[in-house]
């Protein structure tokens, strides 16, 4: 187990069973919030998984470890990443909240000792998405963004469930890519990853979308 998280870790005992140790690490270092988010991304993730055909057990791995790394202040989350060698961005270093999902990536691998890259990837795009991103990644991304408990009406939720009920995981996806970029001007910051992903889903919805028309006219 890697000595980068000691502190975190410390007088944390794990049963080997993934669900009671989230509950446990999370509950521990007094993340309520954060834990019943978890289950709640967990429980869509399942429904979204079984809908489009998604390993339910890897579909549970990523939602359980998510957001484990909210247990690391805000103030030194870019510490601990730099000291666990992880990759950050220029555009990370003006908004260090976002690299939580670089941590978590990291923590679920050396402290938790998941070794499936699908769930690791997810994991590691679950707040931006990612060009490239694998259908776990999109499961995760779509189930933690329907899954905020946020104050107020939210209609790109709403839009979202329904793109999934119509079978659509990308558009569901470009919804919400979509809400943040109608609000980029209002953003510390709109991630490369984020915009590439956003790109990447609207090219190839709409070369679905123009061979559809080609082959009706056919």
């Amino acid at each position: 187990m890697s000595t980068v998280y000691r502190e975190y870790i410390n007088g944390t005992v794990f049963t080997g069973e993934i669900k009671q140790d989230i509950e446990i690490f999370l509950i521990n270092h007094n993340e309520e919030s954060t834990y019943h988010h978890t289950l709640s991304v967990l429980n869509e993730s399942v429904r979204v998984a079984n809908i489009f055909g998604v390993d339910i057990e890897l579909a549970t791995q990523a939602a359980l470890l998510h957001d484990v790394s909210k247990v690391i202040p805000k103030t030194d989350m870019m510490r601990i990443a730099q000291e666990s060698n992880i990759k950050i961005l220029e555009d990370e270093c003006h908004y260090h909240r976002i690299i939580h999902q670089k941590l978590s990536k990291d923590m679920a691998s050396k402290i938790f000792g998941c070794t499936n890259t699908d769930v690791l990837e997810a994991i590691e795009c679950h707040t931006t998405l990612k060009a490239g991103a694998n259908i776990l990644a999109k499961v995760l991304f779509v189930s933690d963004k329907i899954s905020w408990d946020l104050p107020g009406d939210h209609p790109y939720q709403e839009a979202m469930r329904s793109k999934l009920e119509n079978l659509d995981l990308d558009g569901a996806a470009l919804v919400y890519l979509d809400h943040v970029w109608g609000q980029r001007d209002k953003l510390k910051l709109v991630h490369p990853w984020l915009i590439e992903a956003r790109d990447e889903l609207m090219l190839s919805l709409n070369d679905g979308y123009e061979s559809s028309i080609k082959t009706s006219i056919a």
